[in-house]
C-alpha cells in the first residue's frame, strides 16, 4: 500500500511543486487518476497496482520503476525515459508512449491494446505474451525485442526497424 507521506508529495508536485524529486517512493496501489507527472524525476519509485488512468507523464524520467499490474489506460508518458521500466502485466489501453525510450523495458503479459509507440525505443524490450492489438510501432526501434507468443493482430508496424526482434508465435 502507498506511503501517505509519498502520496502527499505527489500531490504538491501535481499542483506545483515541480522542484520536488520522486524518487524511491512507495506509491503502490495508489489512485492517481489524471494526476499530472510530468517531468517528475521517478527513479526506482513502485507504483505497481497503481491506477495511473488518463494521467500524464510526459518526458518523465523513471529508470528502475514498477509500473507491474498498473492501469495506464490513456495514460500520456510520451517522450518518457523508461528505459529498464517493469509495465508486467499493466494495461495501457490507448496509452500514448510517442517517442518514448524504452530500452530493454519489461512489457510481459502487458495489454497494450491501441496503444502508440510510434518512434519510440523498445529496443531489447521483453514483451513476450503481451497484447499489442491496433497498436501503433510506426517508425518504432524494436531492435532485439522480443515479441514471442504476443497478438499484434491489426498493428501498424510501418517503417519500424525489426532487426533481430523475435516474433516467433506471435499473431500478425
Amino acid at each position: 500500500m502507498a506511503d501517505p507521506e509519498h502520496l502527499e508529495r505527489v500531490m504538491r508536485y501535481a499542483q506545483g511543486e515541480r522542484l520536488l524529486r520522486l524518487e524511491q517512493l512507495d506509491l503502490s496501489g495508489a489512485d492517481l487518476r489524471g494526476v499530472d507527472l510530468s517531468e517528475a524525476w521517478l527513479r526506482d519509485t513502485n507504483l505497481s497496482r497503481a491506477n495511473l488512468e488518463g494521467a500524464r507523464l510526459v518526458f518523465a524520467p523513471m529508470p528502475g520503476v514498477n509500473l507491474s499490474g498498473a492501469n495506464l489506460t490513456d495514460a500520456d508518458l510520451h517522450g518518457c525515459i523508461g528505459a529498464g521500466t517493469d509495465f508486467r502485466g499493466a494495461v495501457l489501453h490507448r496509452a500514448s508512449l510517442r517517442g518514448a525510450d524504452l530500452y530493454g523495458a519489461i512489457l510481459e503479459e502487458a495489454d497494450c491494446t491501441g496503444a502508440d509507440f510510434s518512434n519510440a525505443d523498445l529496443s531489447l524490450a521483453q514483451c513476450s505474451h503481451a497484447i499489442f492489438t491496433e497498436a501503433k510501432f510506426a517508425r518504432a526501434i524494436l531492435m532485439g525485442a522480443d515479441f514471442t507468443h504476443t497478438n499484434l493482430a491489426g498493428a501498424d508496424m510501418t517503417r519500424a526497424k525489426t532487426g533481430r526482434t523475435k516474433f516467433d508465435f506471435a499473431v500478425r
